[in-house]
């Protein structure tokens, strides 16, 4: 526990592991979400120009903005490529996801916070946590989420989850404590996990 009592748990998981299903249960439980991918939207427009440099014009969409999925085809599954972005956002994020957890422990009415970060490790957010959560599911039931919420092709879905390859074992040796949900089941099942960490209340 903290010093201001209130708590920040960090959010971790493969793609389509769950972790906004868990992030969504936990705000039904009076947590609130803090959406790291949300501001990695804002980093990409912040750092426009230097992304489009890094990476060239054919990463652009349509009025000029750059087209995640074009990006991704290119960093996902090419290490060097990957680091090369996180140079150019991970700093801007941090400081923005930083400067929301200081202005939210201030708060004396807040119970606890939620960072949903699939890049919760590699920006060292982990850091900045009371404990970290790891969602984790079957290889099977992942690539089939992947396959129904984004229709991305078999390619794309194995160069994410290749790029992911390292998240458990970074989780295992976090500073922070960690948590582990297994998400393998119905949202009920998912409920009675998070119930069985002790730390977020019951779903009932």
């Amino acid at each position: 526990m903290n010093a201001s009592g209130v708590q920040v748990c960090g959010l971790a998981g493969k793609c389509c592991a769950g972790k906004d299903l868990v992030a969504a249960e936990l705000e039904r439980r009076g947590w609130r979400q803090l959406d790291v991918d949300a501001i990695g939207h804002r980093a990409l427009a912040v750092q426009h120009g230097t992304v489009v440099q890094a990476f060239g014009h054919a990463i652009l969409g349509p009025r000029n903005i750059i087209d995640r999925r074009k990006l991704g085809k290119i960093v996902f599954g090419n290490p060097k490529q990957l680091a090369r972005l996180e140079a150019i956002l991970h700093p801007w994020m941090r400081e923005r996801v930083r400067e929301q957890i200081d202005a939210f422990r201030g708060n004396p009415d807040a119970t606890g916070l939620v960072i949903n970060a699939a890049v919760l490790f590699p920006m060292r957010l982990d850091a900045l946590c009371d404990f970290v959560v790891l969602v984790r599911a079957p290889l099977r039931h992942r690539i089939g989420r992947a396959r129904r919420r984004d229709g991305a092709g078999w390619m794309f879905i194995l160069n994410r989850l290749r790029a992911q390859a390292g998240i458990d074992a970074q989780a295992m040796s976090s500073v922070a404590e960690t948590l582990v949900v297994e998400n393998n089941g119905t949202h009920d099942r998912l409920k009675l996990e998070l119930d069985r960490l002790g730390v977020f209340g019951t779903g009932t």
